[in-house]
């Protein structure tokens, strides 16, 4: 609350974190994952909104970064500098 900051972590698959090898889409029954994938996308950006209006900050962390000791350690620098920062909204890592 100190920060006015909200950290997310979102799971690459089920967020759809673009241009990741963890967000792919299964070969069967595709529209029926089509769909779940949208409203899970629409449903994120209703949140992130709804906490944008209160006032919040809101940054994104991709489970692609938390499994990879690489970007582990970048993650975590990135997100102690993000949340001293005056940015609205931060994402690690990028979405391509």
């Amino acid at each position: 609350p100190k920060y006015r900051a909200i950290v997310m972590v979102h799971g690459c698959y089920w967020h759809r974190h673009l241009g990741c090898k963890l967000a792919y889409t299964p070969k069967s029954r595709r529209d029926f994952w089509q769909k779940k994938f949208s409203r899970n996308i629409k449903r994120d950006a209703e949140v992130y909104l709804t906490l944008k209006n209160a006032g919040w900050r809101v940054v994104t962390i991709w489970e692609c970064a938390l499994r990879n000791n690489d970007l582990r350690d970048e993650g975590l620098k990135y997100l102690a500098n993000w949340i001293r920062s005056d940015q609205r909204k931060g994402e690690y890592p990028p979405t391509t």
